[in-house]
């Protein structure tokens, strides 16, 4: 099953552009970095509750 998900958040650019330099994150936009953040945080959350609850967590993967 494929779901797509979008949404907007409204972040302190100015904050993110500390933690970003802080983290050594220089690679990358800070919206880019915001995003990439956001997705792996969701994606790991599910997969630790998956496997938390003794279902397997190596079924997600993101898809362009």
């Amino acid at each position: 099953m494929k779901i797509k998900i979008e949404f907007t958040v409204d972040v302190d650019a100015e904050t993110i552009g500390q933690y970003m330099e802080d983290m050594h994150a220089v690679d990358e936009t800070k919206r880019d970095f915001v995003q990439s953040y956001i997705i792996s945080g969701g994606i790991g959350s599910l997969e630790e509750a998956l496997l938390n609850n003794g279902f397997d967590h190596n079924i997600i993967r993101r898809v362009a």
